[in-house]
């Protein structure tokens, strides 16, 4: 059966007024967008607590070490870390992916030393290596200059923001936050004599 004009008029007019499903529509568009925006700002938060929680730690530590507690003890880097370093950290972070690299500035006149902690682009400090043998131990003596660097892998809340990247820790992708102190260490005596430093 057919529909006279102005069925079909009427028919038109009452569809293009009719607003039922709109709102799960528009929702269903912006729904995805939303999302990933939101754990975005979750992600980017996270990382900045992570960072700030890192950096607190690693200034603490590096106070250990420049006033001479470190050295004077004995301490090994696994001592420093479970002893110093974790203390430190709030209690998300796993002590055993803690990662610490102590070592003194090489001689040279200064900042010259420095270089040898930069890419050779001059652009970025070279990241330590994710494993604790790899790194070094020298928290040296009074007067030096050392410089304390605590590495942490993050994992991504979503492989959505892992992108490309580069490093592996476990089988999975992470963010490595890495907080690096400098100084001059205080003129202390009786430090330990620390192998290959």
């Amino acid at each position: 059966m057919a529909l006279s004009s102005d069925a079909k008029i009427r028919t038109a007019r009452r569809f293009r007024k009719d607003r039922a499903g709109t709102t799960a529509v528009e929702f269903g568009i912006l729904a995805v967008p939303f999302m990933l925006t939101l754990m975005g700002v979750f992600e980017v938060g996270y990382t900045f607590f992570m960072m700030s929680a890192l950096d607190y730690a690693a200034n603490k530590s590096a106070r250990a070490v420049m006033t001479g507690a470190v050295s004077t003890a004995g301490m090994s880097a696994s001592t420093f870390r479970t002893s110093v370093v974790c203390p430190k950290l709030p209690a998300n972070f796993s002590c055993a992916d803690i990662f610490v690299n102590v070592s003194l500035v090489p001689a040279g006149t200064n900042p010259t030393g420095y270089y040898s902690y930069v890419n050779t682009g001059k652009s970025a400090l070279i990241v330590p290596a994710l494993n604790a043998t790899a790194n070094k131990f020298c928290p040296g003596s009074g007067g030096q200059y050392v410089v304390v660097q605590i590495l942490y892998p993050v994992s991504y809340f979503t492989m959505l923001f892992a992108g490309q990247s580069p490093t592996i820790y476990n089988g999975r992708q992470v963010n490595v936050l890495m907080s690096t102190a400098t100084f001059k260490a205080e003129p202390y005596g009786n430090g330990a004599a620390y192998a290959n430093c």
